[in-house]
């Protein structure tokens, strides 16, 4: 059975001392059946560290799951380019040079970033096109943003 999730991170006042901001992760099968969803909030955060934490909640699921992930990794869908970046590319450099970015520039959410690192491995990281009427991608985006409060 192919287990596909889709995540989506969301702030209001993105930036400000006063950010609101929420997950939402979407679990589905091959049948495009609801398995299993996710929705949190935290305040104050980031758009980005809303976006990273669902990633490491569904990557912290599929990596305590009862069902072995042997033969088909499941795929976990973003919406965002920079997180997709850091799982399937920058970490690893940063990884090796000691979690330091060229000219020691600060990598923010980086102890999200290293929990992401050791469960990378149960997964597959995509891209996928935000606000285009991808289905599951929408529906994650109102999970969200619905319970986002200033």
């Amino acid at each position: 059975m192919k287990h596909i999730y889709y995540t989506d991170g969301s702030t209001k006042n993105n930036g400000k001392s006063n950010a609101s901001g929420g997950y939402g992760i979407v679990e589905v099968d091959e049948n495009d059946n609801i398995i299993w969803q996710f929705q949190d909030t935290k305040k104050p955060t980031t758009n980005n560290e809303m976006e990273l934490m669902a990633i490491l909640k569904a990557l912290e699921r599929i990596s305590t799951s009862s069902e072995a992930f042997e033969f088909i990794k499941p795929i976990i869908y973003s919406d965002s380019a920079y997180c997709v970046n850091i799982i399937n590319d920058w970490m690893y450099r940063w990884k090796t040079n000691g979690w330091k970015r060229p000219k020691n520039e600060e990598i923010k959410n980086l102890e999200i970033i290293k929990q992401i690192y050791e469960l990378a491995k149960y997964a597959e990281i995509r891209k996928v096109s935000g606000h285009s009427g991808i289905k599951w991608n929408e529906y994650v985006d109102g999970l969200a943003t619905e319970r986002i409060k200033i």
